[in-house]
Order: structure tokens, then C-alpha cells, then sequence
């Protein structure tokens, strides 16, 4: 993986992805800027992100940088998301790794364990097929059950 310091960062809300990310015209993704991720409660996580869609579009489809070891908590999410991984190796807890050119699909108002990434970080596309909204499965049950639950899907 990239150096963090050798790449070109910037801050939450920095980004004019609109500017970037024009409708019908080819996008060179390398190109993009990466932007710092942070949590509900401002921390930088360490994870870097690039929309690969105009967000203002409605639409949440991105490429996502995980650190090695990066362990994020138990969710679910209300659409059905696709996973693409371009490179290391992505972890879900209670599901296995996921490596280079495999694609994961999870059914959405399924938890799912901690997603995190092995010890050389990893990198995926991210697409949301319809709504996207980010659940803690302690505070909202999902409606089709959680991955330690042996009844669910």
C-alpha cells in the first residue's frame, strides 16, 4: 500500500465531489483525491475514502482505504450493498476474507460482525443499491436478524 503521507488528502467536507465527478464522462479514479474519514464523534479512523458518484446525487458508491488491522463495529445498512475488493485482504467477522477480484453482497436490514482489513490494509468499492443509512444493531434491531443469531440469513 501507499505511503498515507505520499497521497493526496484532504479533510472531511473538503472535497467539491460535484466538481469532480461529472455526469457521462469518464473519471480516472487514481486521480481523485482521497478524503479523511470521521466517525459520528470526529475521530479519524485512519480510513480514507474517494466517491466514485456525485453524493449529491443521492447515490453512496465509493472506494474505501482501510489501515491495516482496522476493525470497525457491528452494523447493518437499510439497502443491500456490494463489496468489490481491489486489494489486500477485507474481513467480516463470522463471514471470512475477502481478497483481491471477490465481490460480497449482504442483504440489507442483515447485521453483519466487525468488517476490518488483515495486516496490509485493504482497499474496495463500496455501492449501496438503494437507500443508504448506517445501523448499530444494539440500539436498532434489524429487521432480518443479526450475524451471531443463529435463526438469521
Amino acid at each position: 500500500m501507499t505511503k498515507r503521507d505520499s497521497l493526496d488528502i484532504r479533510g472531511p467536507g473538503s472535497v467539491d465531489w460535484s466538481a469532480l465527478l461529472p455526469e457521462r464522462t469518464g473519471i480516472e479514479v487514481d486521480a481523485l483525491p482521497w478524503e479523511a474519514f470521521v466517525d459520528a464523534q470526529g475521530r479519524d479512523l485512519g480510513v480514507l475514502f474517494k466517491w466514485i458518484v456525485d453524493p449529491a446525487q443521492g447515490k453512496n458508491c465509493m472506494l474505501l482505504r482501510l489501515p491495516p488491522d482496522h476493525r470497525a463495529a457491528p452494523h447493518w445498512h437499510t439497502s443491500d450493498t456490494v463489496y468489490v475488493v481491489t486489494r489486500g485482504e477485507f474481513i467480516i467477522e463470522g463471514e471470512g476474507s475477502f481478497f483481491p477480484g471477490e465481490v460480497r453482497w449482504i442483504r440489507g436490514g442483515l447485521a453483519y460482525g466487525s468488517e476490518g482489513a488483515g495486516p496490509e490494509g485493504c482497499e474496495f468499492y463500496f455501492f449501496s443499491l438503494g437507500p443508504y443509512g448506517q445501523h448499530d444493531p444494539d440500539v436498532e434491531p434489524p429487521p432480518l436478524g443479526r450475524w451471531d443469531d443463529d435463526d438469521s440469513g
